[in-house]
């Protein structure tokens, strides 16, 4: 005999399926998105999907839940390397310091900033030309000096790399995650085989390219050409022939955590309360204990970014739900090395991401370019003009 309460179960099990059948299918989309970016037509052939069906989950499942492409950089690929410094600032100067920021990506090779919850320090990323590494340096030392920071401490690393979303473990109806914390560390870890490139041919119409696909991968090269006054041929050219063909990318960034600077309005955007975010920096690592921690960290869905060299970085963005696990396996992944380890608490609401500092490329003398002397002017000038800006 059948029963209503056998209707209800059914009824049920065959709603919870095809949710999980939907996910599986955006689970699907945004691997590929990691690979192409959102070409929609790329992806419905690759998936065997009509183009209709991958655009609306694209807009329903992305787009519409604040989730952001960007254009992630092969910074080796463009002669860049990654230095960390964790900087405080002189009390005068601390109500300035995003703007500041803003205004170093553009004279110093700043592409990002996080403030430390706990201390008070910035953690600040930059991605610096390899022969310029010391001047960078010299620079944000001398800051200290003029009295803008009490502190600065100085990390580097030979690459970068931004973690691809591991989409498999994330719910993208309810927006959360599913993860079993004990699994074992694998020997075959999913970064293993990630490798820097060797430096590769550009000019300056790529990195206005790579800038705008950074800030929105979803434009069309119509748009970007349009924005930038460049003929669309030309563009697209460029594109395809070094761009793509050249491998100034080393794929997309499906923006999960939310934070990203809002060049329009010149500010930090971010998602309150739902990550708790973490800096870890080990310095003077061994090949061997690079290995250790990267096989350990590696597992984890909520690894944001990493680098490595004589030291190693790792930034990680917890659900709040997790935070105490998070906290848990991060101290039992680098317990060999706690004595060298240094992990910060990030302030979302003070951190910031920006574009590869495109603006200090000479592209008549085709090199990147950083005037050391003729900088430190300029920069008092901007500081000055920050200050007026704030009042």
């Amino acid at each position: 005999m059948y029963h209503r309460g056998q209707g209800k179960e059914l009824l049920m099990t065959l709603v919870q399926s095809e949710a999980s059948s939907v996910n599986a299918r955006t689970v699907q989309l945004v691997k590929l998105l990691s690979e192409v970016g959102p070409d929609v037509p790329e992806i419905s052939r690759r998936l065997g999907q009509f183009k209709e069906s991958v655009r609306y989950r694209y807009k329903e499942k992305i787009v519409a839940k604040g989730i952001a492409v960007q254009a992630a950089v092969d910074h080796e690929r463009l002669g860049l390397r990654r230095i960390v410094m964790v900087v405080e600032f002189n009390e005068a100067y601390k109500n300035y310091a995003q703007a500041i920021f803003a205004a170093m990506n553009e004279v110093s090779y700043v592409v990002g900033f996080a403030k430390a919850l706990v201390g008070g320090q910035y953690i600040v990323g930059a991605s610096v030309p390899a022969g310029l590494v010391e001047e960078v340096k010299g620079f944000f030392l001398s800051l200290r000096d003029r009295g803008m920071f009490s502190s600065v401490e100085v990390f580097e690393f030979d690459w970068f790399r931004s973690v691809p979303m591991r989409a498999e473990f994330y719910d993208f109806d309810t927006g959360r995650w599913d993860f079993e914390w004990q699994g074992p560390a694998s020997q075959d870890f999913q970064g293993a085989g990630y490798a820097p490139s060797a430096p590769a041919k550009f000019d300056y119409v790529d990195l206005l390219i790579i800038k705008e696909l950074q800030m929105d991968a979803n434009k069309s090269l119509k748009e970007i050409s349009d924005k930038l006054g460049i003929n669309y041929k030309k563009l697209a050219w460029h594109h395809a022939t070094h761009v793509s063909a050249r491998k100034l990318l080393r794929g997309y960034s499906v923006n999960w955590m939310g934070t990203r600077y809002d060049y329009a309005i010149e500010k930090a955007l971010h998602r309150k309360h739902r990550y708790f975010a973490l800096a870890m920096i080990v310095s003077n690592v061994t090949e061997y204990e690079t290995m250790a921690l990267r096989q350990r960290v590696d597992r984890l869905p909520f690894l944001w970014s990493e680098a490595v060299g004589r030291n190693y970085y790792a930034e990680f963005a917890f659900p709040v739900d997790y935070v105490v696990e998070g906290l848990q396996y991060v101290g039992d992944a680098a317990a060999t090395v706690r004595e060298r380890m240094s992990l910060f608490t990030i302030d979302q609401t003070d951190a910031g991401s920006f574009t590869i500092p495109y603006a200090l490329y000479d592209a008549p003398r085709k090199r990147w370019a950083f005037e050391r002397n003729e900088l430190a002017k300029r920069f008092d000038e901007l500081i000055v003009q920050i200050k007026i800006g704030a009042h």
